[in-house]
Formats: C-alpha cells, structure tokens, sequence
C-alpha cells in the first residue's frame, strides 16, 4: 500500500493455495489468484506477463525457489540471511537477479563476502498499530496476575527456533528466582497434528523439522504443573488462523495486546534472517533478548543478547543454527526484571519508531525504486539520464 502511495503500480501474488479463483482488487491493488506451487513458481511468470511488470518481488526465501532465477524477468529477490557462513542454496540463486534487496546488515555482509551486491531495506512495522497499552489490563484478559513477571516467546514450531532450549532457558530462570511469580506465555502450535508427506518433504527442503512436540518437554522440565501455572499455550486453531493484530482498547484478544501481557520477549532461536517479533514487541514497549547470532542483535534496542556457544546443522541446506546459552538466558531474563522498565518501555519505542512503515518506505524503498527506473525506463538529456517526471 506504502509503494502505492509513492504513485506505483502494484499488484500481488499470494504464495501457496490461499486465494484459488479469478482476480479481486484490494483497496486499489489487484489481488492474483495463487496457484498449484507452493511458491508461486506456477503461476508468478503469467502474472508478470498479464501485469505488464516491470520488476517482480519475491519476499521469501530465496532456497526455496526451484525455477524463478531461471527465467528472463526482472527478478528482485528480498533476501532473508539467518545464518552464517551463508549457504550456497542462497548464493547459487541469486547471480541472476536484476537487484538484491537485503533486510538485514547482517545479510549484506554475507552476500558481499560471496561477490554479490545488495541493496539495504529493513521490514517495517505499523507503530500505530503495535503500541504500548495498560499492561495490567492486558495481563489479565489473557489470565495472567498483572504483577507477575510474563516471559513471551512469539515463534514457528520449528527446530530452527530452538523453543526447547527457550523452555530450558526459562527453566534455569526459575531455579535462579524461586520465589518471583512468573509465567510464559508461549504462542505457537506445541504438538504435531500430522506428519508431513514425502511430497511435502521434497517440495519444501530444509524446513520438514516443523512442529516438535513440545509437551513431553514442558512436563519433564516441570513446567506443566497443578502447583505452579508457569506456562500458558494457546489452542492450536488460534495459531493456525491468527488473531488480528488490532481490535481496538476496548475489543478482545489480538496481537497488540498478547504483546503488551509480556514484561519481555524472549527469541533466543536458532538464528534470525530478521526478528519481526523483536520489532512488534518493542513498538509495543516490551523489552527483548534474542541470540548474539545472524540478524538477531541488529533489532534489540532495549534488551539484551545472549551468547552462542556451539551450533548444530539440522536442515538439509546444511545451515549452521546457533546454541544460545542456557544460563546465558536465564541471567538476561533476570537482569530485564530487576531493571527499570519504564526506561526500557521508553528506549523499546524509541527504537521501534525506526522500523515505521512510513520511514522505512521514505528513506529506503521510494530511493530504491527511483533508480530501479531510470535503469528500466532512462530518460536521457544532455544533462545525463535521470527518471520520468
């Protein structure tokens, strides 16, 4: 909608089989119909063609793609790196592209260290819709005491996001803080429903670890008990179909407000090409910790990092996922409670504030795009070439 606003044509094309049919138009961008492919690779050169484009987008990882760096388009990768050193599934896909465009820091240093250039624009985030609001009267629409010390994990079921060594690491923080009332709130799908297809296995490389149990492991780590209400899970249904990211003060439940239950936002994963929940939560106020590792410490403004002190390869890209310390978040969960959190509330928004929709499209997408045209659409003068008025 922002790259509309700059008075851009803008079309999209939903990945998987989300919208099945014929074209819609959403608030004055025409809406696609996906296709077959889990990535679009079916449908995304008709569409291109049918739209008259003069560049496609792609916001997903680029390992994922199986034929789009192959075809004779203007292909603009926007390209998570979680993980270093980068992986040649990324690299090898990448040569062909008209531009590169990389979310973090972090990944721009990696792709240059393999030879390819990359231009520099972060995720944003709506600051007018993840805000600060009364955290008591958050904590207690999601059944939580408003003066017990909330630990939120906002993360996929996946190995890359290490949520059992995330409940280890809370683990350790009780043990250290007996006697503090604390609860975590962990919002994510906590069992298998059902086993992924060989299909789906071979479609989807990389990314077959989704969904551990994590109940074995909540009750071995005594976290499930009668006696102590540690932890708090949603029903799977509310993951699966989201909950809106704003019903107003006076609504029900949605995301602004589960974020606003949390005193801090613990992400200490695997490694991140980005962090979004790290932005979302300290729009809303919140304080985070995430691994010292890939993208993670680019999006703490308030809050704190966690050492890595090993690493496991567990995907078949043959990626390198970080091991945060243990004791490492244990000892962060305990300096963020004994910290001011009004200063940390105040230091959370200020950062935040940087990743707005608005700026984001301001300083870093309206340049981009203007150069992308005068090299697709030159208009030259004696004075050299320069972009249509």
């Amino acid at each position: 909608m922002k790259l509309k606003e700059l008075g851009h044509e803008i079309a999209h094309v939903p990945m998987g089989t989300s919208m099945r049919g014929g074209n819609m138009n959403y608030q004055g961008i025409l809406i696609y119909p996906s296709g077959i492919d889990s990535f679009g690779e079916d449908v995304a050169v008709p569409h291109y063609v049918d739209f008259k484009a003069d560049m496609l987008i792609t916001v997903k990882d680029v390992w994922a793609f199986n034929h789009i760096f192959q075809w004779a388009i203007n292909w603009v990768p926007l390209c998570p790196v979680d993980h270093s050193p980068v992986s040649p599934s990324i690299t090898s896909r990448l040569h062909t592209a008209f531009k590169v465009i990389a979310i973090s820091r972090f990944g721009q240093r990696e792709l240059r260290h393999n030879g390819i250039e990359s231009v520099y624009i972060p995720h944003g985030i709506p600051t007018d819709v993840y805000k600060p609001l009364d955290k008591a009267e958050c904590k207690k629409l999601f059944f939580l005491e408003p003066d017990s010390f909330v630990v939120g994990i906002v993360a996929l079921n996946r190995m890359r996001k290490m949520i059992p060594h995330m409940l280890r690491g809370y683990k350790r923080f009780i043990e250290l803080n007996p006697d503090v009332k604390t609860h975590l709130m962990l919002w994510t799908v906590v069992k298998p429903t059902r086993p992924m297809s060989e299909e789906e296995e071979v479609a989807v490389p990389g990314i077959s670890d989704i969904r551990i149990n994590l109940l074995p492991e909540m009750m071995n780590l005594g976290l499930i008990d009668p006696k102590h209400d540690y932890i708090h899970f949603p029903e799977e249904k509310l993951v699966e179909q989201g909950i809106p990211e704003w019903l107003g003060e006076t609504g029900g439940w949605d995301m602004v407000k589960l974020y606003n239950c949390f005193d801090v936002l613990l992400l200490c994963t695997g490694g991140e090409g980005f962090g979004l929940p790290l932005y979302e939560a300290q729009a809303c106020s919140v304080p985070v910790i995430t691994t010292d590792y890939a993208a993670g410490p680019e999006g703490v403004g308030a809050g704190l990092t966690v050492p890595a002190n090993d690493y496991i390869i567990a995907s078949t890209p043959g990626t390198r996922y970080a091991l945060p310390s243990i004791d490492g978040m244990a000892e962060a969960l305990t300096k963020i409670m004994n910290a001011d959190p009004a200063k940390l509330a105040k230091r959370a928004r200020r950062f935040a504030e940087r990743f707005d929709w608005k700026t984001v499209t301001d300083q870093y997408w309206k340049p981009f795009l203007e150069q992308c045209e005068i090299e697709l659409h030159p208009k030259i003068t004696k004075e050299g070439t320069k972009a249509w008025d």
